[in-house]
C-alpha cells in the first residue's frame, strides 16, 4: 500500500464536509420515519446508518430524496438527532448518496476485510481494487472528492497501471482533498 499526498488541504471542518454529515443524518431520519423505526434504546440500527443492511437500503432507497431544502425536510422531519450540525432551512441538502454512503461502505469494509484473510492472488487482489475504486466514487459521488484525488485514482484506473501490477485506489480520511491510497504488488514501486 502507497499514500500519496494529493496536494489538496484536506478538512473536515469544512462545508462539505458538514453538510454531507447532515445529510447522512436526514436520510437516517428518513429512513426512520419510512420503516416505523424508533430511536433511542430500541433503535436496532443504534443511531448508525452503517448497521442498515444493503438489502434494506435497496427497499427504501427509492424514498429517500437526491436533494432536499432544509426548510422542506424540517417541516416534514422535525430535525436529526445529530448533536454536531443542524439543518439549516435555507440550504439544499444532498441526501440519497450521504445517506447511501455508510450503509454500502460499511458492507465493503466487511468483504476487504475478510478477503484480507485470504490466500493472496491475482483475483484477490483485484477484488480488493474494486472496493476501494468503489469507495473512492462513492466520496465522489457525497460531494467529498477533489481534483487532486480523483486524479490519481484515475491514473491507476487503466490497463498500463493493472499490467504494473496496481489494482486499486481511494481517497482516505474525511475526503475532500488530502491523501489518496493506493493498493499494489511490490513490483509496482516504479509505476507508482
Amino acid at each position: 500500500v502507497w499514500v500519496i499526498d494529493s496536494g489538496i488541504r484536506h478538512a473536515v471542518s469544512g462545508a462539505d464536509y458538514g453538510s454531507v454529515r447532515t445529510g447522512a443524518f436526514m436520510g437516517l431520519q428518513i429512513l426512520r420515519q419510512i420503516t416505523g423505526t424508533p430511536g433511542g434504546a430500541e433503535d436496532p440500527w443504534h443511531g448508525y446508518l452503517a448497521n442498515v443492511t444493503p438489502h434494506q437500503w435497496m427497499a427504501w432507497e427509492q424514498d429517500v430524496p437526491r436533494r432536499q431544502r432544509g426548510s422542506e425536510f424540517l417541516e416534514a422531519y422535525g430535525g436529526t438527532a445529530d448533536p454536531v450540525t443542524q439543518v439549516e432551512a435555507d440550504r439544499d441538502y444532498a441526501v440519497h448518496a450521504p445517506t447511501q454512503h455508510p450503509i454500502l461502505e460499511h458492507q465493503r469494509h466487511r468483504i476487504f476485510a475478510e478477503l484480507l484473510a485470504t490466500e493472496a492472488t491475482p483475483r484477490r487482489n483485484e477484488l480488493l481494487g474494486e472496493l476501494m475504486f468503489q469507495t473512492h466514487a462513492s466520496y465522489s459521488l457525497c460531494g467529498l472528492g477533489s481534483d487532486g484525488t480523483d486524479r490519481l485514482a484515475a491514473a491507476v484506473d487503466t490497463k498500463a497501471a493493472r499490467e504494473a501490477g496496481l489494482y486499486g485506489a481511494k481517497i482516505t480520511g474525511g475526503g475532500s482533498g488530502g491523501t489518496v491510497a493506493i493498493l499494489g504488488d511490490a513490483t509496482a514501486a516504479q509505476q507508482v
